[in-house]
């Protein structure tokens, strides 16, 4: 029986996803040669996850989802069309890896493509949180998703670019209506203890200068900011842009090449705890960063399923 009651689906044209060529990049300088020994590679040591089906009998017939090789820190991942159980043609491949940190998250929205191959999900990890990511474990979990289940979902990013946030790194703010409003919010919250009052934009906009210095531009250090921008792209949401503070520091090996893994906050609003995501980086420019310092750049989210919250 079809599930009735999945969250919303959009669907897009396949290409409208991009293409995982440039994934394959961020692992080597030779896709061409490499990853077709990689993908042979993972099929001598496949792992058939199961994600959230209870059963064999639960998953797609006409799909198998191959990982391999088996226990390596990378995942070479393998969507395969199949017909009267028999493989018939690789439908898209794409490296994966798992990471430590997991939040709750419910699925807003499926974006997936007419070969229903992959998708990003839009997932809400309450607070007004939003994410975008693309979904590692989607051939084998789109049937059992469900509107309004709350999941244990584990968050990682592959990095394009990487770059250190320098400190004092400000912005002048001269505009009179935003220097009102800064001002304005400021002098509102400090009078409330920190609590945004119910008619907040009322009083904002009934707030006056009480001096000339209040209406002097103001200088916003964002050096020490954590921010995230999904994409702007319907199906290239999860190719993100993010500001954060690195909080742990390891590494990883895969096909005898190192890879720098950094634990960064992706979210951090104010009196909530940080959303953490572990980044992979094969790009020796980019394995000098220290724990306590903020970074910036590009990265490629993946999320990956597994469980409900029970």
């Amino acid at each position: 029986m079809k599930n009735q009651n999945r969250p919303e689906i959009i669907t897009i044209e396949d290409q409208n996803f991009g293409s995982h060529v440039e994934h394959w990049n961020l692992l080597t300088d030779n896709p061409t040669t490499d990853v077709p020994k990689w993908l042979g590679l993972a099929l001598n040591a496949p792992i058939m996850p199961m994600g959230l089906c209870p059963q064999e009998c639960d998953m797609d017939e006409t799909t198998w989802l191959i990982q391999g090789p088996k226990k390596a820190a990378v995942q070479i991942n393998q969507v395969i069309a199949v017909e009267n159980n028999k493989p018939q043609a690789v439908k898209t491949a794409f490296p994966s890896f798992e990471g430590p940190y997991k939040v709750d998250a419910k699925i807003e929205r499926i974006i997936s493509c007419k070969s229903n191959t992959q998708a990003v999900l839009r997932l809400n990890l309450g607070t007004n949180t939003t994410v975008y990511a693309f979904d590692v474990l989607y051939s084998v979990n789109h049937e059992h998703y469900e509107k309004g289940q709350t999941y244990l979902a584990q968050l990682n990013a592959w990095a394009y670019e990487l770059e250190a946030v320098s400190d004092h790194e400000h912005l002048v703010v001269d505009d009179p209506a935003s220097i009102k409003h800064h001002r304005a919010l400021n002098d509102i919250l400090a009078a409330n203890e920190g609590v945004a009052p119910a008619n907040l934009q009322e009083q904002i906009d009934a707030w006056e200068p009480k001096s000339e210095d209040d209406k002097e531009p103001v200088t916003v250090d964002f050096s020490k900011m954590v921010a995230y921008l999904y994409g702007e792209n319907m199906g290239q949401e999860d190719e993100a842009w993010f500001q954060g503070n690195i909080v742990g520091k390891t590494s990883m090996s895969f096909m005898e090449q190192d890879y720098t893994l950094y634990d960064v906050a992706l979210i951090h609003d104010e009196n909530q705890e940080a959303t953490l995501i572990r980044i992979a980086t094969q790009n020796a420019a980019y394995k000098d960063f220290q724990i306590g310092q903020f970074i910036r750049g590009n990265l490629w989210i993946q999320v990956n399923i597994h469980s409900k919250k029970q």
